[in-house]
């Protein structure tokens, strides 16, 4: 399956002015920009969290398949927006490294695991809250994000390529007074937690959220890859015809590409 979804990612020709999105499961997407570059955010290939947990006797479990192996990245960039496990995939993290075409981005919370497991200075850019960092054909802005105690130094990412702004909300809970700026600007496409778990939005916030941005697109995530995450994709379509009516929930199934255009 991984040599299949390589290939789809590479085959798919973007036209000017769009964006291509894929789902790889729990907060993971890829993106292809016209230009070629392929971005990949928050990718969980491995069975890392289980592994480093199952000696503690908790669960999580990966239930959803993974849909590509860390061997089998063909990528130009990886954005890692915390350092949990099912976003900074310690496994598939040091395989990602010796890849040559890879640099990642990361928070702060980052740069500490990244010198655990050797991965050279050079490989890796931490982002801060509110810097913009300007990557060829495409611009990464750190967003506030509230992951608590948790993470205290997790992230949002707005992801800009060209004048199309996506904004993968990252694991947060519902904090509106910190994201006037998104709120005044805009975005295309949300993509939000859903989980209501560990401090993340539930179904109701995050159609609140599309509702504040005027999100045209707004793809929910971070649901059915552990048992103890929950999350619960079809009442999050209804709270968007509720909250969010002028904007068009997309549910993506893994590997499933959507072609985002002006």
């Amino acid at each position: 399956m991984g040599n299949e979804f390589s290939q789809m990612v590479r085959d798919v020709q973007v036209p000017a002015g769009h964006l291509a999105i894929f789902w790889l499961g729990q907060a993971g997407f890829v993106f292809k920009t016209p230009t070629g570059l392929v971005i990949y955010t928050d990718p969980y290939l491995s069975n890392c969290v289980h592994r480093r947990l199952k000696n503690e006797r908790y669960g999580f479990k990966r239930i959803m398949p993974t849909l590509i192996e860390a061997e089998e990245v063909e990528a130009d960039h990886i954005v890692c927006t915390h350092s949990h496990p099912d976003h900074f995939d310690y496994d598939a993290i040091p395989v990602l490294a010796r890849k040559n075409s890879i640099h990642f981005t990361a928070a702060p919370d980052c740069r500490p695991e990244f010198e655990k497991l050797k991965v050279p200075a050079e490989k890796y850019t931490i982002i801060e809250k509110g810097q913009t960092l300007d990557y060829q054909d495409f611009k990464l802005t750190g967003i506030y994000a509230d992951h608590g105690d948790l993470a205290p130094l997790a992230l949002g990412i707005l992801l800009q390529v060209g004048e199309i702004r996506i904004w993968q909300v990252g694991d947060t809970a519902y904090r509106p007074d910190q994201w006037q700026d998104v709120f005044l600007n805009g975005v295309d496409v949300l993509i939000p937690p859903i989980n209501g778990a560990y401090g993340n939005l539930d179904s109701i916030q995050a159609a609140r959220l599309a509702q504040a941005t005027r999100a045209r697109i707004v793809i929910p995530c971070h649901f059915w890859m552990f048992a103890e995450h929950g999350g619960d994709p079809a009442q999050f379509m209804e709270a968007c015809k509720v909250y969010a009516p002028g904007t068009r929930p997309l549910l993506m199934s893994q590997g499933e590409m959507n072609m985002v255009g002006p």
